[in-house]
Formats: C-alpha cells, structure tokens, sequence
C-alpha cells in the first residue's frame, strides 16, 4: 500500500499487519494556522467597517421665516329694516300707528309711554301685531320722551334704519337732548333730527316816557308852579314839614311821577333875617327835607337834586314882613 509500510510477522498461522501513516507536512500547519487568523480578520474588519455618513440637509441662514398671512372674513353687519312705526305726541295724547312683530312688544311700548308721561295719558292705539316684522328695543324710548317732555307736538317716526324726530322745541338745548336720548337708545340707527326751535316773542317794548316838553309832561312846571303858589311851612326855625306842606308835596309828586324822565332841582331860599352862617344851612336843610319827601311818594331819587342858597335869591324886598315870607319858600324846577 502506497504510503504504508506493511511489516509481516508470522507467528504461526496470523499474520500481524500494521498500518503507520506519515507524519503531517509543513503546508498543513501552516493551513492550521491561518484559518483562525483569517476568522480573527474577519470579525475586526465587521467591527470597524464606517457606516455610511448621513448628510443633514443644509439651511441657508439667511433664510426669512414668514408667517402664512391670514386674512380677516369680510363680515357685513346685517342693516337694520324695521317696520313702520309712527308715534304723534298731541299735549297730553299720543297717536300710536305702525306694526310691530307681537304683544309684548306692544305692551313694551305703551308701558315706555305711561312711565315716561303717567299712566293717565291718553294713548290711541292704531298699532297693527304682524308677525315677522321687525321693531325697534323700546328699552331706551322712555328716555328719549322725557327728553322731549317739553316739545308738546313731538312726532316720532321709524321706518327701515331711519328715525325721523319732528315737533317745536323751546330751546336748541332740548333739541340737542332728543337727538342724544335717541342715539343712547338706539346707536346703529340713522336719525334725522327735523326738530325746529321756537323764537320766543319778543317782549313788547316799554313806552318811553314823554319828554318835559311833550304831551302831559308839557305843562309839568306850569302845574308845579300852581301847586306851590302857597308856599311850603316848616316848624318854626327847623327843616320840618307841616301836615299841610306834606300833603301839598304828595300832589307834585304826582305830577312828578307822570314823567320820570324828568330832572328836578329843589332849591331851599331864605330871607335876610340873621346871616349866612345860619341861613344857608337851614335853607339846604328845607330843599333837602322837601327832597326826601318827593323820594319817598315814588319820585326817581337819581332825578332829583336839592341845594340851600339862604338868602342870596330873594324875589320881594326883605323890609316888610310880607316881603320876607315870600322869601322863605322852596323852588322846584323841572326840566
């Protein structure tokens, strides 16, 4: 047999044989010793292999981030459509005419009305229930007829988004009220303000008082002079009136009275009995008291003036008794 070596002993009839192989060669060692260092490579090589480099996807830093716009809906308020309505203010009555969608409505109202005015005012109902159509919040109506309780013939009327005010107010003030009343109650609505202010009359004129030298006041001095032709007595050397010379005066003011227009001079004489020290105090004290006198029956106080002379103006010679009483008088002169 190739490779072997056969060795033959016979003992007897068997025959011992025995098979020895050769012993392994260089090559197979070296094949021995490579498989476990080809394994080893292997493992590290899977261990470290890279993987694969993710890229992130780049962001230009000059890049604007904007907000998606958005826009606003386009939401149309609904306009105000209301149905007719009419009130007509009469004094103390009103004229109700219009539509309006229901009862409670109507007692909404006619309630505004009753607080706003009592609740005897007279009310005409022509209103019409139709249901469906629209009415006015009657909340703010009491408030706009207060304002209006001084426009006896106030007329209300609405009709779609427009109110209408009419009547004749005293005052632009109470104008201005009702106009403001109506857009508190109503701040949507479209108000046409027809309201017209009354011109108050104007007051009649006073007639001017006529003149000294007109009408009555024509003869005034000429019937001063006639009332004084009894000159005026005081107290014996004083400054006061005698009843009679009071009642003379009450008859000058009189006259006095009838042109207040007029200006008046009282002026005080004496006669030359003793001297001025003594004369002209007591005659400015006479004209004075005569002043007073005529004040006091309702002459005009600014038109009247009063002065003594003493006696410096005498109109009779003072060497007879007779001379000197027409001396000792007052003087009144209107002009």
């Amino acid at each position: 047999m190739v490779g072997s070596e056969e060795n033959r002993t016979i003992t007897g009839w068997r025959t011992a044989s025995k098979l020895y192989r050769r012993p392994p060669g260089l090559w197979w060692l070296l094949g021995l010793l490579a498989i476990p260092l080809l394994l080893g490579w292997m493992g590290w090589s899977g261990l470290h292999r890279e993987a694969p480099e993710a890229t992130a996807p780049s962001v230009e830093a000059t890049a604007t981030l904007t907000p998606p716009e958005v826009s606003t809906p386009n939401v149309n308020m609904p306009s105000l459509s209301f149905a007719p309505l009419s009130i007509v203010r009469n004094g103390n009555g009103f004229t109700l005419t219009g539509d309006l969608p229901d009862l409670n409505a109507k007692n909404a109202l006619l309630d505004a009305l009753r607080g706003a005015f009592g609740a005897d005012v007279n009310l005409t109902d022509n209103l019409n229930i139709k249901a469906g159509v629209n009415a006015p919040d009657f909340t703010g109506l009491g408030g706009l007829f207060k304002a209006a309780v001084d426009i006896p013939d106030f007329n209300f009327d609405i009709n779609g988004d427009t109110l209408t005010l009419t009547g004749t107010a005293p005052s632009e003030d109470v104008k201005s009220a009702v106009e403001a009343a109506a857009k508190a109650a109503w701040p949507n609505i479209k108000i046409i303000n027809n309201i017209q202010v009354s011109q108050a009359p104007a007051p009649p004129a006073t007639p001017a008082p006529p003149a000294p030298g007109a009408g009555p006041c024509a003869s005034l001095q000429a019937d001063i002079s006639g009332l004084l032709a009894t000159p005026i007595n005081f107290q014996t050397d004083g400054f006061s009136l005698t009843s009679e010379s009071q009642g003379q005066l009450t008859q000058v003011a009189d006259k006095l009275k009838a042109c207040p227009n007029s200006k008046i001079a009282v002026v005080g004489d004496t006669d030359n009995t003793g001297n001025d020290a003594i004369n002209i105090p007591l005659s400015d004290n006479r004209a004075k008291s005569v002043a007073d006198y005529l004040i006091s029956q309702g002459v005009p106080a600014a038109g009247i003036t009063s002065s003594g002379v003493g006696s410096t103006q005498p109109i009779a010679s003072n060497d007879t008794p007779d001379g000197r009483a027409q001396n000792r008088r007052v003087d009144i002169t209107v002009s």
